[in-house]
């Protein structure tokens, strides 16, 4: 409910030049916002709710690391229309955007409604599922890998795409090991890696609890030599080292040592590309759906027929995190009514762009969502699933295998 925020609290973080925003400052002012005017280079990932920045003509590596690093809802200001990078950006990690010159009623709205979505989707991270959704045969190696590394004192490296859910990982580690009652510390190392080796420092904190160290790449030679020190002399520290593939880039490079590398792969774990996650991205979509909707106090919205075509043709490059944002910007979009390809952002696959298909292909897309669709009502309960269908259990366990959701 918007109501349930409270106004005090609204804290607006706007990234420089802001020029075209000035004139707006006061009536944000008035409704209730606290502004904090920063260059992108001083914005922390722990800053504030929302975001405004107006954005460049092509995003800067600088920009793409704080977008991942980000916790906040993020609105864009755009001179003209986007470029087709921007516009995959834009949709990958921008809740709305304006274009210039800007519209105040409208943009104060869109405030509004990026700040209720970014409280809720931090309540809801908390009290998160504690297992890694699914049904496809990736997701259930991957759960069995982090129940298979749970246990185990020493570093660990979680690797994948941006957007994938490494640090979701990483908290699922963390919940299901013997430090869970513990709080799990985050580090930057490129901004924090001098702090890294204090007294009272992350690594200090890692012999008791879960430490997530991310930009290991960047950190500097004299503190690489330390880091290989300590867990030479510590090889049971639990240290969670997040790479999206800079390590292998920089130990190519040779800007890492190839020792500490060895030290700390000795266990990986990789996410899975939503992309490659066969046959659950529309039960993760609907999870996403009833978890932000519900929160809002809205009913659970189903997907328009040509929304779920749109999904299925997307390539997804943003991963889980792109899908949570466009559908959480969709339930803002979509009153009263199931969830459009436009609500999402997508572009609708028209009949004249399919391929043609034959009477069998079709059979086979409505078993494959049957089966989707009930697996997403009795995950943990293939009989029930098997009886919804009204079909035996050998049967219904043929059908999984034939579409490889086993």
């Amino acid at each position: 409910m918007l109501e349930a925020v409270s106004v005090a609290s609204r804290q607006l973080f706007v990234v420089e030049p802001a020029a075209d925003c000035e004139s707006l400052f006061s009536l944000l002012q008035a409704a209730g916002w606290t502004l904090h005017r920063c260059h992108l280079e001083r914005l922390t990932a722990q800053a504030g709710d929302v975001v405004l920045m107006r954005l460049p003509d092509q995003p800067s590596s600088q920009l793409l690391t704080v977008l991942e690093q980000s916790q906040a809802c993020w609105v864009a200001l755009l001179d003209e229309p986007p470029q087709p990078s921007m516009k995959a950006l834009l949709g990958e990690r921008f809740f709305a955007a304006h274009s210039l010159p800007l519209n105040a009623v409208n943009l104060l709205d869109t405030l509004q409604q990026t700040q209720v979505f970014a409280r809720l989707s931090k309540q809801q991270g908390e009290r998160q599922t504690r297992h890694f959704l699914g049904n496809s045969s990736q997701a259930r190696s991957l759960r069995q890998q982090l129940e298979r590394l749970a246990s185990w004192s020493g570093p660990i490296v979680i690797s994948g795409e941006h957007g994938s859910g490494k640090k979701l990982l990483a908290r699922l580690l963390h919940e299901a090991s013997p430090r869970a009652g513990q709080v799990l510390v985050h580090v930057d190392c490129v901004r924090d890696g001098s702090g890294l080796f204090d007294e009272q420092g992350p690594l200090a904190a890692a012999a008791r609890t879960t430490v997530v160290l991310d930009g290991v790449a960047g950190l500097s030679a004299q503190d690489q030599q330390r880091l290989l020190q300590t867990l030479q002399g510590k090889p049971d520290l639990a240290l969670l080292i997040i790479s999206r593939g800079e390590l292998e880039q920089a130990l190519l490079q040779g800007s890492f040592r190839e020792d500490l590398y060895r030290l700390l792969v000795g266990q990986q774990l990789q996410t899975i590309k939503l992309r490659e996650q066969h046959g659950d991205l529309l039960l993760l979509a609907e999870h996403i759906a009833r978890l932000h909707g519900s929160s809002a106090s809205r009913r659970q919205r189903s997907f328009s027929d040509d929304a779920i075509d749109a999904m299925t043709a997307h390539a997804w490059p943003g991963n889980v995190r792109e899908l949570c944002s466009r559908v959480v910007r969709a339930l803002a979009q979509a009153r009263g009514r199931p969830i459009n390809a436009q609500d999402l952002g997508l572009e609708a696959v028209h009949s004249h762009d399919a391929e043609v298909v034959t009477l069998e292909d079709y059979i086979l897309r409505a078993e494959r969502q049957a089966l989707d669709d009930v697996l997403a009502r009795h995950t943990h309960n293939m009989s029930q699933a098997a009886r919804s269908l009204g079909i035996s259990r050998p049967t219904f366990y043929r059908l999984l295998h034939k579409h490889r959701l086993r």
